[in-house]
């Protein structure tokens, strides 16, 4: 095998699923991605794969960043390989694409296509996002709309920004001064209240969904009500945020 051949995976079904991995940039700040985790039978470091979320500049122009930040977490021989799904605008043809990418002398990174070897060792499973498998064929269409979970790893992944920080700020040498927000507020506070209702309405009917007790068992049947309760007190929060916004939504019109 060459130097950038991919190792081989020591299974097929990831260690490690992470929907929206947060990683540092060098410009400050941070982003996510969806990384995947395998361990590899030939080689000490494992096998990781960043899929890009489409959030900001994304895996082009923070490769480096995504590649020191996998080699500081799982080692520095770490194979890290990012993966552009079918419908996104990176994406060739309607057809996923893998990159495995190192870093040079100068710490740049290098990309090298290894679409059809990770397929080959890993399977069609690999594909798109998660809640994709398995995935239809690139002639069968696009869904319209992304898979539940890409959704939710997209939400989360817009929150985590809420409260990061970047430099805005530095000394001749590099060294950082001062930090400055990722996200700018720009909400009014009656948006605040009213954005934050729907969203945890919304969030209080998806936890209602979640299936805890799949093999009909005492504890499942306890989770299960353990469930409800949680959603009625989501719920009963919920209203009382509406009445907070309506009565603020009062105050300002008079």
């Amino acid at each position: 095998m060459t130097e950038t051949d991919l190792p081989v995976p020591a299974r097929t079904t990831p260690v490690r699923d992470d929907h929206a991995w947060p990683f540092p940039l060098s410009t400050g700040g941070r982003s996510h991605v969806r990384l995947r985790v395998w361990p590899t039978r030939n080689r000490p470091s494992p096998l990781v794969i960043a899929t890009d979320l489409m959030l900001g500049a994304g895996l082009i122009n923070n490769a480096e960043s995504l590649c020191r930040a996998a080699h500081a977490e799982f080692g520095p021989h770490t194979t890290v390989v990012r993966h552009f799904p079918a419908w996104s605008m990176l994406a060739i043809n309607g057809e996923d694409v893998f990159d495995q990418l190192t870093l040079d002398e100068q710490d740049r990174a290098r990309a090298r296509r290894c679409t059809e070897q990770v397929l080959d060792l890993l399977g069609p499973g690999v594909l798109g996002y998660p809640g994709d498998t398995p995935p239809a064929h690139a002639d069968a269409g696009a869904a319209a709309v992304p898979p539940q979970s890409t959704h939710i790893a997209r939400a989360l992944a817009a929150l985590l920004r809420l409260d990061e920080t970047r430099v805005i700020e530095r000394r001749p040498d590099g060294y950082p001064t001062r930090t400055g927000p990722v996200a700018e507020k720009d909400l009014a506070p009656l948006s605040h209240l009213k954005l934050g209702t729907e969203a945890l309405r919304r969030l209080a009917g998806f936890l209602a969904e979640a299936d805890t007790d799949p093999h009909q068992s005492a504890a499942g049947a306890k989770r299960e009500r353990q469930l409800g309760k949680i959603i009625h007190t989501l719920q009963e929060q919920t209203w009382q945020l509406g009445l907070l916004a309506d009565e603020l939504a009062a105050e300002e019109r008079t």
